[in-house]
C-alpha cells in the first residue's frame, strides 16, 4: 500500500497498521504524513511553482542551463539535505544572476509555503535566512546588490503586495529583511576578516576560487550546523587548486554514485552561446582578441583550469612518471645513493627521502635518471634522540653517498648530530634562503619535466601509506614566485604538508654540477619485480 495521508481513510489507516509491518504509534502516523510531503510527486510540484515565481521575480525567463541549477538548489533546501553545491559558469553566462533570482523568490515564498507544508517547509516558517560571501567586500557585494536588486523590483513588490503573502522590505543595509522575517546579509570570507556567529538556512560563496579555505571550513560551513544549510559555491576556473576545486572533484566523484543528485553544475561559452545570440558575439569578440588557446579565455570561458600554471605538477604527471614494476627498495648497495632530510617544525614529520641516481648515464644536458627508493616518515616521533637513531638505522640499509639536511630551524645541529654519528657519509645543512631554495625547486621541477624522476609505482607499493602521502603532497604543491625566485610550498590550509616535497628536492639537488659525482658504473632495469 502507498504510504500517502492524503489518500488514505481513516479505515485505510488502520487496515495499513494491521498489516503489522509498522507499529500504530502517534510518531508512525507524523512520519507517514512528512513522508507523503516529501514525496517526489510534492517536492517536483513546489519546485515547478517556485520555478514560475523566479522568472516573476527576475522578470526574465532562466535560460535552460540555468533551470537545473536553481531546480537543485530548491530541491536541496526543501529537502533540507544539507548538500553543497557547485556551479562553474562562464564568464557572464548569468551564474550570479541565477543564484539571485532563486534566492529572492525562495524569501518571499518559503515563509508562506511553511503554512502549507508544515512538515516539509516548517524551518522556514520564521523566514530564510541567506548568508552572501565572496572572497573580498567588493565581490560580495555584487551578489548581495543582485539579490536586492530583485527584492524591490517590479515583479516582486508585486508579488509581495499579495494579500496571501503580505510582505515587504522591513530593513535594508548591510543586511536586509523582510517582514517574513526572511534575511540577506552580505560578508566576505578573507581570511584576514572577522565573522560573527551566525545562523543560516542558505549560504552563498560568489567567485569562490578565491575564497579562503580555512575560512570557509571553520567560520562559514558551522553557520549551517543548527539548520542543516545547504552551501551554494560559484565561479570560474584559476591556476591553483583550491577549496572550490577540491568541491568540485568531491562532487563529480560523488553524483556518479548510484541513486546520487547532480551537485555540481557547468555551462561553458558554447552552452551559453546557442541560448543567447548576444552572448555569442561577445565571445566572438573575446575569442579574436585574446586567442582561443590563451589562458584567459581558457580560465574565463572555456573553464579549464590551468594547473600546470600554479601548480608546481600535476596528480597525472605523477602516474606517467610512476614505474609499475618498481617496489619500494628496503636495502641498496650497488651504487651510491643520496639521502634529502627534512626535519620536522611544529606540526610538520621528519622525512627521509633515498633516491638512487644513474650516475653513469647524463643526458646531453647533464641530468641524471633518479629514482626513489624509499621514504622514512618518522612523524609519530617527537622525541629528537629517538629520531637520530632510527634515520642512522635506516639508513645502514643503504650505500648512502651524500646527505642534505634543511638547514632551517634545528637543521643545522641535525645535520651536525649525524655527522657525528655517520662518520663516513658527508652531511651537508642546505642554506634556506631563496636563492638557494629556488635552485632546489628549479631542478626538481626540471627532472620531473624531463621525465629524469622515476617513482616506485608497483600495486602493493602505491597502497603504501608513504607513498600515498608523497603523492599527495606532490600534486598539491603550488609554485610561489618571489622576484626571480621560484619557490614551492604546500597551500595555505588547514592539514597540508610538503615535507616529503622538501625531502626529494634536497636529496636531488646533490646531482647538480655544484657537487662532486662519484665514477661507477650501473645496470639498467635493475628495479623490476
Amino acid at each position: 500500500m502507498s504510504i500517502q495521508a492524503e489518500k488514505l481513510t481513516d479505515e485505510e489507516l488502520e487496515a495499513f497498521f494491521a498489516e503489522g509491518e509498522y507499529e500504530d504509534t502517534e510518531e508512525n502516523r507524523q512520519l507517514i504524513k512528512v513522508l507523503d510531503e516529501a514525496s517526489k510527486e510534492t517536492v517536483n510540484l513546489i519546485i515547478d511553482k517556485m520555478m514560475v515565481v523566479i522568472d516573476l521575480v527576475s522578470g526574465q525567463p532562466l535560460y535552460n542551463y540555468q533551470k537545473p541549477f536553481a531546480r537543485r538548489i530548491l530541491e536541496s533546501l526543501i529537502l533540507n539535505d544539507g548538500e553543497l553545491i557547485t556551479a562553474l559558469f562562464s564568464r557572464q553566462s548569468g551564474k550570479s544572476e541565477t543564484v539571485a533570482n532563486t534566492v529572492a523568490a525562495v524569501m518571499i515564498m518559503f515563509p508562506v509555503l511553511a503554512k502549507v507544508y508544515p512538515n516539509l517547509l516548517g524551518d522556514f516558517a520564521k523566514g530564510v535566512w541567506v548568508g552572501a560571501f565572496a572572497p573580498v567586500d567588493e565581490q560580495a557585494d555584487t551578489l548581495y546588490g543582485r539579490i536586492v536588486s530583485r527584492l524591490t523590483g517590479d515583479g516582486a513588490i508585486a508579488l509581495m503586495q499579495d494579500p496571501d503573502i503580505n510582505d515587504g522590505i522591513k530593513a535594508k543595509g548591510r543586511t536586509v529583511t523582510l517582514k517574513s522575517g526572511s534575511l540577506v546579509r552580505r560578508q566576505t570570507c578573507h581570511p584576514r576578516a572577522t565573522i560573527e556567529g551566525r545562523t543560516y538556512h542558505l549560504v552563498l560563496i560568489d567567485e569562490a576560487q578565491g575564497a579562503d579555505d580555512t575560512m570557509v571550513d571553520k567560520s562559514i560551513t558551522p553557520m549551517m550546523a543548527s539548520t542543516n544549510g545547504t552551501m551554494v559555491m560559484t565561479g570560474t576556473p584559476t591556476f591553483q587548486k583550491n577549496v572550490f576545486y577540491k568541491t568540485i572533484q568531491q562532487n563529480k566523484a560523488k553524483q556518479l554514485e548510484r541513486g546520487k543528485k547532480q551537485l555540481h553544475f557547468e555551462a561553458d561559452y558554447k552552452m551559453a552561446s546557442k541560448e543567447n545570440a548576444r552572448y555569442a558575439l561577445h565571445c566572438k569578440k573575446r575569442m579574436e582578441s585574446m586567442g582561443f588557446d590563451s589562458d584567459e579565455f581558457k580560465l574565463a570561458y572555456r573553464l579549464i583550469w590551468i594547473l600546470e600554471a600554479g601548480m608546481f605538477t600535476t596528480s597525472e604527471r605523477i602516474l606517467e612518471l610512476a614505474d609499475k614494476s618498481m617496489s619500494v627498495q628496503k636495502a641498496w648497495f650497488r651504487s651510491p645513493v643520496v639521502v634529502g632530510i627534512d626535519p620536522a617544525r611544529k606540526q610538520d614529520s621528519t622525512i627521509v627521502t633515498v633516491i638512487w641516481v644513474d650516475w653513469d648515464h647524463p643526458d646531453e644536458f647533464g641530468f641524471y635518471e633518479h629514482r626513489i627508493l624509499n621514504w622514512l616518515d618518522l612523524g609519530h616521533i617527537k622525541n629528537w634522540e629517538t629520531q637520530y637513531h632510527r634515520i642512522v638505522e635506516f639508513l645502514r640499509n643503504y650505500n648512502v653517498l651524500k646527505i642534505a639536511v634543511d638547514g632551517a630551524g634545528v637543521g643545522d645541529a641535525v645535520a651536525e648530530r649525524l655527522q657525528i654519528l655517520m662518520p663516513h657519509v658527508q652531511v651537508e645543512a642546505m642554506p634556506s634562503d631563496r636563492a638557494t631554495q629556488s635552485k632546489r625547486w628549479k631542478h626538481l621541477y626540471q627532472l620531473l619535466e624531463r621525465g629524469k624522476l622515476i617513482i616506485p609505482g608497483q600495486a602493493k607499493t602505491r597502497e603504501l601509506r608513504t607513498w600515498q602521502r608523497f603523492k599527495h603532497e606532490l600534486e598539491n604543491l603550488q609554485l610561489d614566485y618571489k622576484g626571480p625566485y621560484m619557490l614551492a610550498e604546500a597551500p595555505n590550509e588547514s592539514g597540508a604538508h610538503d615535507d616529503y616535497c622538501d625531502s626529494l628536492a634536497l636529496g636531488c639537488i646533490l646531482t647538480t654540477e655544484d657537487h662532486e659525482m662519484p665514477e661507477v658504473e650501473v645496470s639498467h632495469d635493475i628495479f623490476s619485480r
